[in-house]
């Protein structure tokens, strides 16, 4: 598992607050400096940044849309794969039946073991001990299943039952390998940090912009909506915690535990 960098282990609550506070103090530093160079030097009073800030405005609004579509990408895949992930297990589940009631026991017992630990892996949150905890835990139960099923295949003649089992149980070993490396791409914090830069400086040179009297009602509806993207993409990033959530493809691998009830109708 990959170390989260401070970015990605700092709140996103406390991202957006420091970042809200930001907009304010760089729009009124613009403000004030501005006010401060005219009565040092009346003859700027009459210049407008109004091109400059228009296609600042629009890179940022451009910036706020890749970063946006780039988060919403990351997040349907992984949920996507979650979903994926269980339909996997339970194709294997299932093609237990084909094997012997003593082997079928076995590989059910162990099955049982990997769903939980697959459940708790889920539900850590952003609790990274216990995510690779359980990431380890199933990791090593998947590889008792796959023992399980090779002493079979070695002690029967009949290939049919392995045949059945084996891609199935491959799939549902590599998912995790998949799922592990979705969760771990993110936006790379160059790019969230640019996005940071570039929010600070249009609140900069919108208050130097600012000739007359502050409208604090607009400026803190600017901060506000630009926090509440901001917040948008940070929680789409990060499906561990916040709003934005897996609880509901994360359902579909807790239903599996429906499955190791018996009698159980396929």
């Amino acid at each position: 598992m990959i170390e989260l960098s401070l970015l990605q282990r700092t709140s996103i609550f406390t991202v957006v607050t420091v970042l809200f506070v930001l907009i304010f103090l760089f729009y009124l530093l613009g403000y004030r400096i501005r006010r401060g160079v005219i009565k040092r030097n009346p003859e700027v009073s009459g210049v407008e940044l109004g091109a400059i800030n228009t296609t600042l405005l629009g890179l940022l609004g451009l910036l706020l849309a890749f970063t946006f579509g780039m988060a919403s990408a990351r997040f349907d895949t992984r949920r996507q794969l979650v979903i994926e992930e269980a339909n996997n297990i339970g194709t294997v589940i299932l093609r237990t039946d084909f094997f012997p009631d003593s082997t079928r026991q076995l590989l059910r017992n162990t099955l049982k073991e990997y769903v939980e630990a697959r459940i708790a892996f889920s539900q850590s949150g952003m609790d990274m001990k216990k995510v690779v905890f359980y990431y380890l835990k199933a990791d090593s139960i998947s590889k008792v299943t796959w023992a399980i099923m090779t002493r079979f295949a070695q002690k029967d003649n009949v290939t049919t039952k392995t045949s059945e089992l084996v891609p199935a149980l491959n799939a549902m070993i590599d998912i995790t390998t998949t799922r592990r490396a979705a969760g771990e791409s993110t936006i790379p914090d160059s790019i969230m940090y640019f996005l940071f830069v570039l929010c600070l400086c249009s609140a900069f040179l919108l208050g130097y912009d600012q000739r007359h009297k502050i409208d604090w009602i607009v400026v803190g509806g600017f901060a506000v909506m630009l926090s509440i993207t901001v917040l948008t993409i940070l929680d789409l990033d990060r499906p561990r915690g916040g709003f934005i959530d897996m609880n509901v493809p994360n359902q579909k691998i807790v239903e599996l535990r429906e499955m190791f009830r018996e009698p159980y109708n396929h």
